[in-house]
C-alpha cells in the first residue's frame, strides 16, 4: 500500500511541476472541458454512490454524526481534488487548441446528447459526432484513448480509495 502511495505522489509531483509550468489559462480550459464532457458529473455520481454505500455499512447515528456531516459537506472539495488530479493527464496529451476544439464539441447539442444518451442522437447530431471524431483532434483523442484510460484509471483508483478510507475512518463507531 505504501509503495502505491509513494509512486502516486511521485507521479503527481512530477505532473504538478509540469502543470505549474503551463499557462494557467490551460488549466482553466481543461477544467472546463472536464465539466463539459461529463467527467465531473461521473465523479459526482461516484461520490454520491459512496455515500449510499457508507450509509448501508455505517447508518447515521449520534456517534458518527460529525463524520456524516463532514462527508456531506465535502463533495465539492472531493470533486475539486479529482479535477486537480485529472488536469495534468490532459495537459500531458493535448495542447490548447485541442482542448478548445474538444470543449467546443461537447458544448454543442450533439456533444451534450452524446453524453446524455447516445442512442437518442438525431441523424444530424450523428453526422456532427462522426465529423468531430474524424477530425484531427477527434483522431488524436481516439489514438490517446488507451493511454488516457490507463492514466485516468490510476488517478481514479487513488481518489476513490482515499475517499473510501476517509469515510470509513470518519464513520466507524468505536
Amino acid at each position: 500500500m505504501k509503495y502505491y502511495k509513494i509512486l502516486f505522489f511521485t507521479i503527481t509531483f512530477l505532473l504538478s511541476i509540469n502543470v505549474f509550468g503551463q499557462d494557467v489559462n490551460m488549466i482553466t480550459k481543461v477544467s472546463s472541458y472536464l465539466e463539459s464532457n461529463g467527467t465531473i458529473k461521473q465523479y459526482k455520481n461516484a461520490y454520491l454512490e459512496l455515500l449510499n454505500l457508507m450509509e448501508k455499512q455505517f447508518p447515521k447515528s449520534d456517534r458518527n454524526s460529525d463524520g456524516w456531516l463532514y462527508l456531506e459537506r465535502n463533495e465539492k472539495k472531493a470533486l475539486q481534488e479529482i479535477q486537480d488530479l485529472l488536469v495534468p493527464v490532459y495537459i500531458k496529451h493535448f495542447n490548447n487548441s485541442d482542448i478548445d476544439k474538444m470543449k467546443a464539441f461537447y458544448n454543442t447539442d450533439a456533444g451534450k446528447q452524446l453524453i446524455e444518451n447516445k442512442n437518442k442522437l438525431t441523424d444530424s447530431q450523428s453526422i456532427e459526432v462522426n465529423t468531430f471524431f474524424n477530425s484531427e483532434v477527434g483522431i488524436k483523442l481516439k489514438e490517446k484513448q488507451e493511454v488516457l484510460s490507463i492514466e485516468i484509471a490510476g488517478v481514479s483508483e487513488y481518489w476513490s480509495k482515499d475517499l473510501y478510507q476517509t469515510a470509513v475512518l470518519l464513520l466507524k463507531e468505536e
